[in-house]
């Protein structure tokens, strides 16, 4: 499948989300996927990571944009880790693309790093689009010193997909779900089911055929911040300027999918060649969907599984029933160096793209525009209606940072190498903090 913030070729887990997976297998995954849009001598080049289902619907947007305008454009598609070393590369050595789209938290970074141009004096100050438009919230994450080093394209994030049907036949509820960890392992058990109808802890429960599992942890780079927004931490505290990963709470929430995954059975192990979580629910084998709001491409192309899906709130796993739920932002941002002919080329598209947000929703995605999040058939969309909501009163946005990518690799390894159980989980997490808390000394 296409999924938005995919993460590369080579990783493991991701819901939907490698932006290449269906390439073949000797494709390069530091090579793009290169989409080609009208004709003409000087495309609008491009350069983001949007690899995922609602990459379906943004090139539907740049077909449109070329046919209305006669401007060419050259998209090019990298899976996330590949576009974060390119990008910096290519401004240093004076070859940026004339665009580029990335997440509101690695605006900082980008700002600090001198990598990209402020936003005001080409689009805010000039009356192009209107500042007001857009959530406080993001726009406070995206605005440095003051400056305005971005324009936002959407909301985006984690939301629990229920595949209903498996619920029902369980003889459980689909309008009344666990309210905490304890009732999330309880609901677990009895979803979880081998080739034989048993469940864990069944006599003869056979662990090697499972047919359906109650969860799937997705893509790590959204299912752990929202888990240890639940247990009431992050990965570090940036008042104190201390690494928080393996912080009491942080080891607890990670030993509670560990037991998950390892001692109850009810979620196949996050190790290496796991399929992704869009395989298991796409075949009906899996109850609970922790997945992005890009995935509404994958419900449409598969509307046999979406008939029996409702989205709501992330389960909660901690003990008291709080609820967290990963929340980011696609951007846009000019890189530094791009020349007036680039500039020329780049906002205009920039423009019709934000006014067209109506379009983007159908994607899954939440648009950032607020008078297009109010539009009646914007919230008539199941998955985004569920996500607005949810994210209003759940939401959880990554600690912004200037090396926000360092201590994103670091916390990633870290619990990689615990929940594929190559390292008990408190020495993982001890030395993912100590790496986190050697980046944070440095900057």
């Amino acid at each position: 499948g296409l999924a938005a913030c995919a993460p590369g070729a080579g990783d493991s887990g991701g819901a939907a989300e490698a932006p290449v997976e269906a390439a073949p297998a000797e494709a390069d995954p530091n090579e793009p996927v290169v989409g080609e849009y009208g004709g003409g001598d000087d495309p609008v080049v491009l350069w983001h990571g949007l690899g995922g289902a609602d990459g379906a619907t943004f090139a539907v947007m740049l077909e449109q944009y070329a046919d209305e305008t006669g401007q060419a454009i050259r998209s090019e598609t990298y899976g996330w880790d590949v576009f974060f070393q390119k990008f910096p590369t290519s401004v240093a050595a004076g070859a940026p693309p004339d665009m580029s789209i990335f997440h509101a938290a690695e605006v900082p970074q980008m700002t600090d790093q001198g990598l990209i141009l402020n936003m005001d004096e080409i689009f805010f100050n000039t009356g192009l689009l209107p500042k007001d438009d857009f959530g406080a919230a993001i726009m406070d994450t995206i605005t440095i010193e003051g400056n305005t080093m971005a324009v936002p394209f959407d909301n985006h994030g984690w939301n629990m997909y229920v595949n209903t049907k498996i619920l029902e036949d369980a003889g459980l509820d689909p309008d009344n779900l666990p309210q905490n960890g304890t009732e999330f392992l309880d609901w677990a058990l009895q979803l979880t089911t081998d080739a034989n109808g048993r469940h864990p802890g069944d006599a003869g429960f056979d662990p090697d055929n499972i047919e359906i599992f109650a969860w799937h942890q997705s893509w790590p780079r959204f299912t752990y911040p929202s888990l240890f927004g639940m247990y009431g931490t992050a990965m570090f505290d940036p008042e104190t300027n201390t690494a928080l990963l393996n912080s009491d709470a942080n080891i607890a929430a990670l030993q509670y999918v560990h037991d998950l995954m390892y001692k109850h059975q009810v979620s196949p192990a996050a190790v290496p060649g796991l399929p992704g979580s869009y395989d298991f629910y796409q075949s009906g084998s899996l109850a609970f969907m922790w997945d992005g709001t890009w995935s509404l491409n994958f419900f449409k192309d598969n509307p046999d599984v979406e008939e029996v899906t409702i989205a709501a709130p992330l389960s909660s796993f901690s003990p008291d029933g709080t609820i967290a739920q990963k929340i980011d932002a696609h951007i846009f941002a000019l890189p530094v160096g791009i020349d007036d002919a680039a500039m020329e080329r780049s906002v205009p598209l920039i423009e019709w793209l934000s006014n067209n947000g109506k379009t983007w929703a159908t994607s899954g995605q939440i648009p950032a525009r607020l008078s297009v999040q109010n539009d009646p058939d914007v919230q008539a969309i199941w998955s985004v209606k569920s996500a607005a909501e949810n994210f209003n009163k759940y939401g959880k946005t990554d600690v912004p940072h200037k090396a926000f990518i360092e201590i994103q690799t670091a916390w990633e390894s870290a619990v990689s190498a615990a929940v594929s159980n190559t390292q008990p989980i408190e020495e993982a997490m001890n030395e993912g903090a100590a790496a986190i808390q050697a980046i944070l000394d440095r900057a």
